[in-house]
């Protein structure tokens, strides 16, 4: 499928952005923690970019019906975590 050379697949994105979050000794495991979030949402809206840049530019039904259901599921996924946050502060 042309798919995953032009769009990012999950596991792809998992891979990239699934690094260790570079933190200092004096911080806190809270401090760490939301590093760590942050990362990952800021992974999850990358993907969710490049999944609306791809569904912009495909021609295919099937495709486009694949990446809107990842979209989707990238885009609830993101709104999970922003409501965890909202429940830390």
């Amino acid at each position: 499928m042309a798919l995953g050379r032009f769009c990012g697949t999950t596991a792809g994105y998992d891979r990239k952005f699934n690094a260790p979050v570079i933190t200092h000794i004096n911080q806190t495991a809270e401090e760490k923690s939301v590093l760590e979030h942050n990362a990952h949402v800021e992974a999850l809206e990358t993907l969710a970019k490049d999944l609306r840049n791809c569904l912009e530019y495909t021609t295919d039904e099937k495709d486009k019906r694949h990446l809107a259901f990842k979209l989707d599921c990238t885009n609830q996924r993101l709104e999970q975590l922003r409501t965890e946050k909202s429940e830390w502060n």
